[in-house]
């Protein structure tokens, strides 16, 4: 492939360092650039749950004989960016502190885990969380001077934050961004795919994407050829191919002393990847922290680091803290509880919908949690073992379905137990579900089960995977064929362009439908019914709902379970609106009869 002055084929390197942030023995890099094992000591470095004026994120440390006086910032995409990348930042992270380098990763005000915008112009907002942010990186992580690391839109905000700080001494851009007209205009092509269009009240609104039309604008304005960088800041941009725009960028960083290195994205694919491919091999990270010993080589910090405070915060009307529990702590969520004095002795348990990390795809689980916690309950939010935070055996991988997730749920009800609950109920969306089903079955303490958009009650092994890998490359085929098209067409063309999109992913998604064992779910729904209430909340024309008559007949359901039909539900509950109906319909069904 062609780049500016060459993309480099980095596939592999003399060095086998391919298990950075994996079970294996300890790896770090010296000042030469050369790998060396430093011990036959665990290989996760100690990850800590921090907060900072609103915004939760993530502290990587490495062993203080090791620590450099360089840090690295890492600076997600937004949207899907954010969630493909989670895992892969968090691979990324661990091998960075075992390289020595202390590393915070941490979602911006209105993503993630961090509090809302609260009405704060979102482009200059998400540019102050990363000056917030490196500056407590500096002072917590004990370092000098610091390098961002950003993914998609997250690399083009990184380049305007370098251009203002005279500390930030690297830059690591992973696919990004070039031109904020460019991204506008993707996220308004993804907004016409739905039904309510792009606009809003005068806003593009995709998912939790509220973006006035200034804050479009400024995006739009926004050119990294016209970004003048210090000489004393190196980069290096792993592109997704090459174009002039990549060109014109090298050629005017250069102009300005800076040092540009540009590689192609080979391994990194995963950053990128849908997460209901999980389970499929991890991106490439060792080879970033390879550039950056061999490029950037750093001496030991000579300041000390500072333990950071108890995290915790504060949105509206609750309490947010991190728990780690499980073996060995090595489970991940965050509890919400409410911030006034009264609340029910009844937690729910959110578990994650396909590969998403515990926020939930448009943010679906920190929005129920702080409902829930408004009407006084308290919620767990966490991800199963292998996905996002959560660390499996050997840091492995896990499949969004065929894992058992049973012992997750248990051991966060032990952990809930043991903070003074004593009901307990579960709420699953799609593959969430799925796995909250057979939690409730194995598991006598839950009392209540509300399960959305639940597309089956058996996995059907073998066949199902291939069903599911299958669907999986049709998708992404047809993402690709609507790039292509976009690259090629006029804008006037789009919205066209979108309805035909729309239709062929609504039929594909459609054609999702497993058969499902009648007498499983009766016989399971008849030993729920003697402990547990349980409601399945679908849309007209869903395929839950057809699996559900199949299951149990038109208008027939086993004692304590009850079926709500819900007008416009969409499956991956993307919209606020109806976050809200359905957080309403949970909170009535835990309210009745408690």
């Amino acid at each position: 492939m062609n780049c500016p002055e060459s993309l480099v084929q980095q596939g592999s390197r003399k060095s086998d360092v391919s298990q950075f942030g994996r079970s294996r023995n300890d790896v770090t890099c010296c000042d030469q650039g050369t790998y060396i094992e430093t011990c036959n000591e665990v290989s996760t470095p100690p990850m800590q749950p921090v907060t900072f004026a609103g915004c939760f994120g993530w502290l990587h440390m490495p062993k203080a004989i090791h620590r450099k006086n360089i840090a690295v910032l890492l600076c997600p995409g937004l949207k899907d960016d954010a969630m493909t990348g989670h895992r892969s930042f968090r691979l990324l992270a661990n091998a960075l502190a075992l390289a020595g380098y202390p590393a915070l990763r941490f979602d911006y005000h209105g993503t993630g885990d961090s509090t809302e915008l609260d009405g704060a112009e979102p482009w200059a907002d998400w540019q102050r969380s990363i000056h917030t942010a490196a500056d407590w990186l500096l002072q917590h992580g004990g370092a000098e001077q610091i390098i961002l690391c950003g993914l998609r839109i997250g690399a083009t905000i990184a380049t305007v934050v370098a251009e203002q700080r005279s500390d930030v001494v690297g830059l690591i851009l992973l696919a990004p961004v070039l031109r904020g007209r460019s991204y506008i205009r993707q996220l308004t092509v993804e907004a016409n795919l739905h039904d309510k269009g792009a606009q809003a009240e005068g806003m593009l609104v995709l998912h939790e994407l509220r973006l006035s039309r200034e804050t479009a604008g400024f995006i739009s304005e926004v050119d990294l050829r016209n970004v003048a960088l210090s000489p004393d800041c190196r980069v290096i941009v792993y592109a997704q191919n090459s174009s002039s725009i990549l060109s014109a960028c090298t050629r005017v960083w250069r102009r300005y002393g800076v040092q540009v290195d540009c590689e192609d994205f080979t391994g990194l694919q995963p950053m990128l990847r849908p997460v209901s491919m999980n389970h499929e091999t991890p991106a490439n990270v060792a080879r970033v922290v390879e550039w950056l010993c061999e490029s950037m080589p750093s001496v030991f910090a000579r300041l000390r680091p500072l333990v950071p405070d108890r995290a915790e915060l504060r949105p509206a009307g609750c309490i947010e803290t991190p728990l780690q529990f499980g073996t060995d702590g090595s489970l991940f969520g965050i509890l919400c509880r409410p911030s006034r004095q009264t609340e029910a002795d009844l937690a729910v348990l959110i578990g994650n919908s396909s590969g998403d990390p515990h926020s939930g795809y448009a943010r679906a689980a920190v929005d129920l949690s702080r409902r829930l916690a408004a009407s006084g309950f308290a919620s767990l939010r966490f991800d199963f073992a292998g996905l996002a935070d959560s660390v499996a055996p050997g840091d492995a991988p896990s499949h969004v379905f065929e894992t058992d997730r049973v012992p997750d749920f248990r051991a966060a009800i032990d952990a809930l137990e043991h903070l003074g609950y004593r009901r307990f109920a579960i709420e699953g969306m799609c593959s969430g579900a799925y796995h909250a089903f057979h939690a409730a079955l194995a598991d006598a303490r839950v009392g209540e089960l509300m399960l959305v958009n639940l597309p089956f009650f058996e996995w059907p092994k073998g066949t199902g995977s291939e069903y599911l890998d299958d669907l999986l490359e049709s998708s992404t085929q047809l993402v690709q064929k609507v790039r292509i098209y976009l690259r090629s067409h006029l804008p006037t063309q789009w919205v066209r362009l979108a309805r035909k999109a729309k239709a062929a992913t609504r039929q594909l998604v459609a054609s999702l439908s497993f058969t499902t064992s009648s007498s499983f779910a009766w016989d399971g729904m008849m030993r729920l019914s003697e402990r547990t209430r349980t409601v399945f909340m679908v849309a007209e024309g869903e395929t839950s709902k057809k699996m559900l008559v199949d299951a149990f007949g038109k208008n027939q359901m086993p004692n304590g379970a009850a079926v709500r039909v819900i007008p416009g539900l969409d499956h991956a509950l993307t919209s606020r609106d109806m976050q809200r109906v359905v957080a309403e319909e949970i909170v009535s069904f835990l309210t009745a009869n408690s």
